[in-house]
């Protein structure tokens, strides 16, 4: 009997159903305010797979119910199925039937904020269509602004009565008590303070109870990356308008190594690093890193580079963060070396969690054995402040889908500050993602700069100048190849500079996605910035592929200049870690 019963099911498991069987088409008679597109998404019968009579009924209910939530409250749906050669064919006969519309909308128990306060809050207006996801919606933002605001227990409801065609939307208001804070706990953590717990929240004890700041206070914590999972609690408390707040945490260990390797390409060679990070040092709260980075070429070329950085969040307790960060590069390139000490301390704060502002003091000593000027310099000294801002609304740093990157650069070098150069400098990059499709997104890239030269100095040294070409900038040219003022006979710079870059990428959510892009772009003159002539600038296109890893994507690129190609110039091969943008 056993045996039986497992042939039957092995048979029914393997030998596909006849076509006879089988979905051959769904089609709506009737739909006159719904797409099929959207109700076929409700169904449980699928064109091309087995037809199963008991899921018919299901699939009546399931529109059905779309068209209530729709404001549709005298629906007739009937179902009706052929057979053909290809299999059956199911139509589904709707009756519509009239659209329940708004009449009025109220707003009761609201004692803390005028009715034109709560109604700015929702879109929902007198003659709209019934649309019930809608009043959840609505009724949902009521709730989150009352919680946002200093109301923790408060309660909302909705009425919708119908009267023939139309429909009374009544919204209730519980607000409860207006609470404050009294007490903040910690809960859950090992090594790091509550101390720094506490100060990075940036609550404080007496302030008006706000949902959407203690969300903001675990975003802090999530971000320091300490902390693996992040939680708070609204504790009970005799006086309701007095609350104990508790923040429970999960550590993750606080140090780290990390190790890469690669190939680059061009110049085709390795890449060969390591990293540590320290980021609770001295159980304060520090941020404590390390990195060193070797990237041989194929043709004997090299370059190193040792870089630190230690920053202090909540300098004084204040939200001002305080980072300093040396930094040592050696390149060799042909006959030509140079090597650059960089160190930067400065000072920056977070307005909002996507505005950055900051200012930091730079010092920058480079020699070379090669003139840096024209005056046959060999060692050269930049003191510089620099100002900057950032704004970031990018969904995600490796694949964003939407949003926008805004960052700004300001620099003053010599006079006050002394060394060897006096200039002023100012770069600004704007990137912007939207999707297009629910598979394509489309990303733009812009950069513009210029440097001005100033008393002592008549030619700004060409490493605080601008280059174009390469992998980042213009792919399908070499790097450092455009630009008036020639080092070793190789690379190119100038003192002004502009890059766009458009890419259309798929985002499949998988292994690989692909990338066609264009790019533009010149070096030039400062006079010359914003001349767009077609003789100044340069073009190229091309194609990419995208394998996501863990650690961002790994990306490969064809690219060919557009633009007075020289004899055999077949294109080039672009392959580095990230996007381009």
């Amino acid at each position: 009997m056993i045996l039986n019963i497992v042939l039957a099911l092995t048979i029914l498991t393997t030998y596909p159903a006849p076509e006879s069987a089988l979905v051959s088409k769904i089609h709506f008679q009737g739909n006159h305010s719904i797409k099929s597109k959207t109700l076929l998404k409700v169904l449980s019968v699928k064109a091309k797979e087995p037809f199963y009579e008991i899921e018919l009924d299901k699939d009546v209910d399931n529109l059905k119910q779309l068209y209530e939530e729709q404001g549709f409250k005298k629906i007739n749906i009937k179902s009706d199925v052929t057979s053909s050669i290809k299999g059956k064919v199911i139509l589904f006969k709707i009756a519509e039937g009239a659209r329940v519309k708004i009449s009025s909308i109220k707003i009761d128990g609201n004692q803390s904020f005028s009715e034109s306060r709560v109604r700015s809050l929702f879109k929902l207006k007198n003659g709209d269509y019934l649309v019930l996801s809608k009043i959840a919606e609505a009724e949902k933002l009521i709730s989150q602004f009352y919680k946002h605001s200093g109301f923790p227990y408060v309660t909302t409801k909705n009425k919708v009565p119908i009267d023939q065609n139309t429909a009374s939307v009544s919204f209730i208001i519980t607000e409860g008590p207006l609470a404050f804070i009294k007490e903040l706990k910690v809960r859950g953590n090992q090594k790091v303070s509550n101390r720094i717990i506490l100060r990075t929240c940036e609550i404080k004890v007496g302030a008006r109870f706000s949902l959407s700041q203690l969300e903001k206070a675990r975003q802090r914590l999530y971000a320091t990356k300490l902390f693996e999972r992040v939680s708070f609690y609204i504790l009970d408390t005799p006086i309701k308008d007095s609350l104990v707040i508790r923040f429970d945490v999960l550590e993750l260990p606080p140090r780290s190594i990390g190790f890469g390797f690669g190939f680059q390409t061009p110049p085709s060679g390795l890449l060969v690093s390591t990293e540590w990070e320290h980021l609770n040092f001295l159980s304060r709260g520090h941020d404590l890193f390390f990195s060193a980075g070797y990237a041989p070429t194929f043709t004997g070329d090299w370059l190193g580079e040792l870089k630190s950085t230690y920053r202090v969040f909540y300098v004084l307790n204040t939200p001002i963060n305080f980072t300093v960060q040396p930094s040592f590069k050696y390149e060799k390139t042909d006959s030509l070396k140079q090597d650059e000490l960089n160190v930067e301390a400065g000072i920056s704060r977070y307005i909002g969690p996507k505005f950055e502002i900051g200012t930091f003091l730079r010092y920058l000593r480079v020699w070379a054995n090669f003139p840096l000027t024209f005056s046959s310099t060999y060692q050269s000294i930049t003191n510089s402040q620099n100002f900057y801002a950032r704004f970031d609304t990018r969904d995600n740093i490796f694949t964003p889908e939407r949003g926008a990157f805004i960052t700004t650069n300001l620099q003053y070098a010599g006079s006050v500050f002394d060394g060897d150069n006096d200039f002023y400098k100012s770069q600004t990059e704007l990137i912007v993602f939207t999707k297009i499709l629910p598979q394509f997104v489309l990303g733009f890239r812009t950069l513009i700069g210029f440097v001005i030269p100033y008393n002592r100095t008549i030619v700004v040294p060409y490493y605080e100048t601008f280059s174009l070409g390469g992998n980042n900038g213009l792919r399908g040219y070499n790097d450092k190849s455009l630009g008036s003022t020639i080092i070793g006979d190789k690379y190119h710079y100038g003192e002004a500079v502009i890059n766009t870059n458009i890419e259309l990428r798929t985002h499949f959510e998988k292994l690989i996605d692909f990338v066609a892009f264009f790019d533009f772009g010149k070096i030039t003159e400062r006079k010359d910035l914003l001349n767009f002539d077609s003789e100044m600038l340069n073009y190229s296109t091309g194609i990419g592929i995208r394998i996501n890893s863990p650690f961002g994507p790994i990306r490969f690129d064809y690219a060919k200049r557009l633009k007075n190609p020289s004899a055999g110039d077949w294109g080039k091969i672009h392959l580095a870690i990230l996007n381009a943008f």
